[in-house]
């Protein structure tokens, strides 16, 4: 049996390291890409053949191997707060990415390209967000992976897509040095260093939290899961959990004493958002891991580090 190419943009980073690690546990041969604009050289996975390319660039994505079976588009800029800082930089890492990337698949034959959304581009949500929703992206950030998306089905005719809105990620691996990307790690990072989280907005904003290990299995099955070609597909768990609550978890794990400090929110930060998994659920009867579990292997995890 011939096994199947797959190209991994964003190799250094969080989720498509797992992926990469995943993927050759399952005897894929696996191309893996990142520039190191936000990924780690230390998450670079060995057995993968890896490529140093800023994929903004279209001169240099000649240099990727032309006999790919799969892409795998986790690449980017993933921060909603740094993307108000540096605009242009993120419609470069979020849209022209993925722009050169559907070119690149087109002329090669490349028949299916899955990509890494986010939330973000629905706004806020007073109720379950849905696939079909009127999205109001409040970032740039949002905005921009909002018109990747559209790009993409609009060149669906050339190749079979999945477009995975992720909701917030969270668990073992992350980079807990990032102050401005992942809520759950950045409050757990500060509590591990000095007893103490800032809050930056409401105690009453709300998320859907998803365990790093959700995250990559569904990936992975996205290769042999014809049900969930074409389709645009929330990534979470449907479950609602206020700040509020993901604090009292994480300082009942810590047992230190702590405090939190409440400072004002950041430009384009949702309020609350949360996902309708219907028709993940549909498509794919998965059990997720419970915040509480999830929340306490990341603890343990991260506190060995420090």
């Amino acid at each position: 049996m011939i096994k199947k190419k797959i190209l991994v943009t964003g190799a250094a980073g969080f989720i498509g390291s797992k992926i990469c690690s995943e993927l050759l546990k399952k005897k894929y041969t696996v191309i893996g890409c990142d520039d190191f604009s936000s990924g780690l050289k230390k998450n670079v996975i060995k057995g993968i053949k890896f490529l140093n390319i800023d994929l903004s660039n279209k001169k240099k994505i000649s240099i990727l191997p032309k006999n790919i079976d799969y892409i795998f588009h986790l690449a980017g800029q993933s921060s909603g707060e740094k993307s108000f800082e540096d605009p242009i930089n993120d419609l470069n890492r979020n849209f022209i990415t993925t722009y050169n990337l559907i070119d690149f698949a087109k002329k090669n034959f490349i028949k299916n390209f899955f990509y890494a959304s986010s939330m973000s581009v629905y706004g806020n949500s007073v109720s379950k967000a849905n696939i079909n929703a009127n999205c109001k992206p409040l970032s740039y950030y949002g905005l921009h992976k909002k018109l990747s998306e559209d790009y993409i089905i609009k060149n669906s005719n050339n190749f079979n897509f999945i477009i995975f809105r992720i909701f917030n990620v969270y668990g073992p691996g992350q980079d807990l040095l990032n102050e401005k990307q992942g809520m759950v790690s950045i409050y757990l990072a500060s509590l591990l260093k000095k007893s103490k989280i800032v809050v930056k907005g409401s105690l009453n904003r709300f998320r859907d939290l998803i365990y790093i290990d959700d995250v990559v299995e569904i990936w992975i099955e996205a290769l042999k899961n014809k049900k969930m070609q074409n389709r645009i597909i929330n990534l979470g768990t449907g479950q609602k959990i206020k700040v509020i609550k993901m604090l009292e978890i994480l300082k009942k794990l810590h047992v230190k004493k702590s405090k939190i400090i409440i400072k004002k929110n950041t430009p384009g930060d949702q309020h609350g958002i949360y996902s309708d998994k219907s028709l993940l659920k549909f498509i794919y009867k998965r059990k997720f891991i419970n915040t509480k579990e999830g929340f306490k292997k990341f603890y343990n995890w991260a506190k060995k580090l420090n």
